[in-house]
């Protein structure tokens, strides 16, 4: 089940030219697109940015599993989109068992998913093309508060080791004859409980060790996180000059399309 967790930073250990970009340039190129996308109401616009999404995943070397993981939260932005052409509008385009479609709402069905897409993806890519500890990182070098980091470090660092504990409780269990299909449910249910209560014991005492070990290190409220010292380069710099044109492009080769279409 970890294996799931660790896919992200295997990933990120790739060698591309997207992986070689600061990962504060990432960071602040990747806030760029997903602003532009939730206040762009055109839909040939957010269509054109998705495209330049895949040709960054493809260079990174990531499209196959970025998809992979796109597609598993996609009916999310499925959900939040379907319903649209039925609750808003007024224009009736069609009559569907007794419920008219208007076009108003499919069409900001439709741009509400586009966006949805454009914001997954974007995301999706971030994390696929630089490891948790250099984002971590560069959002704390960009002004996010030490306090956030550290906390955000440790969540990160030890929602991997959970995972692990986990596993090992769920095998223990299967080397023991468990077996959910010919249990009962009222057992299933009790020997879930049971599984839940040992991992929150064993969260907390992970927490306790850990809060020593910080302590015994001379940890306190002024500690500042450890800085990865990495220098912005020419290629960090022309590459978010390209995000920031591609962007304005997109902008006005949609009104264009939108215009002729």
């Amino acid at each position: 089940m970890h294996g799931n967790v660790y896919i992200v930073e295997k990933l990120s250990s790739k060698e591309s030219l997207m992986h070689r970009i600061d990962a504060r340039i990432k960071l602040i190129s990747i806030f760029i697109i997903v602003l532009f996308a939730n206040l762009q109401g055109n839909i040939y616009s957010l269509i054109i940015l998705e495209l330049f999404l895949v040709f960054l995943m493809i260079i990174s070397k990531t499209f196959f599993d970025v998809v992979k993981r796109t597609i598993l939260v996609l009916p999310f932005g499925i959900f939040l989109a379907i319903f649209q052409p039925f609750v808003r509008g007024e224009t009736v385009i069609y009559n569907l068992f007794g419920f008219s479609i208007y076009y108003e709402g499919l069409l900001f069905g439709i741009t509400m998913f586009l966006k949805f897409l454009v914001c997954v993806s974007a995301i999706m890519l971030l994390s696929s093309t630089t490891p948790m500890y250099q984002v971590i990182s560069a959002s704390r070098k960009l002004g996010m508060p030490n306090i956030m980091a550290m906390l955000l470090g440790l969540m990160i660092r030890y929602l991997f080791l959970m995972y692990e504990v986990m596993e090992k409780t769920l095998k223990a269990q299967k080397s023991r004859g468990y077996n959910r299909k010919t249990l009962g449910y009222k057992n299933a249910l009790k020997i879930f409980g049971y599984t839940v209560g040992t991992l929150f014991i064993r969260a907390y005492e992970q927490g306790e060790r850990t809060y020593l070990a910080m302590l015994s290190r001379g940890y306190n409220e002024n500690s500042e996180l450890a800085l990865y010292d990495n220098k912005i380069t020419l290629l960090d710099l022309v590459f978010l000059c390209l995000v920031i044109v591609f962007i304005i492009v997109s902008y006005y080769l949609g009104s264009l399309l939108n215009q002729l279409l």
